[in-house]
């Protein structure tokens, strides 16, 4: 097994790098963390993409420390246009957890965030009842999710 320090970051591939930083930042209060451009031959052998050559920016909570990485490739040649369903295989959204559920729904709707529903209380398993939760897309359509845990959690 190894050994695990700490949880890093998530990465989200994009197709417009600006878009979605500001989506991010003005939408959801991430802080810009650093940006930057990455071109070399090690790069592109460590992702696996001859000549690859990306732009990025690393964002970060106030209220947390693992960081969502947005990366757009300047010369991606395969395009993203499989939209996202919440049963796909694989990783599939990001969770936050908000003060205020329904205050939080609100506030976005009113910036123009469709959603899957109105916030969901779950009432059974009795394990996770009074879980609150409901899911949106970005403007790119990654799903997100947010949170109100259980006050006796």
């Amino acid at each position: 097994m190894i050994n695990i320090e700490k949880f890093r970051h998530i990465a989200i591939i994009v197709r417009d790098l600006q878009k979605m930083i500001e989506f991010y930042t003005h939408t959801l209060g991430f802080n810009i963390k650093r940006t930057f451009e990455i071109e070399s031959d090690d790069f592109g052998k460590g992702v696996n993409i001859p000549d690859a050559k990306a732009k990025g920016t690393h964002l970060i909570h106030p209220n947390s420390n693992i960081e969502i990485e947005l990366f757009e490739f300047i010369n991606n040649s395969t395009p993203n246009n499989t939209p996202s369903i919440a049963n796909a295989p694989g990783y599939r959204h990001i969770a936050f957890i908000v003060d205020d559920l329904e205050q939080s729904y609100k506030i976005l709707e009113e910036k123009g965030m469709e959603f899957f529903s109105e916030p969901i209380t779950v009432k059974e398993p009795k394990e996770v009842a009074g879980f609150k939760f409901v899911y949106f897309k970005d403007p790119e359509g990654n799903i997100i999710e947010l949170n109100k845990l259980p006050e006796n959690e």
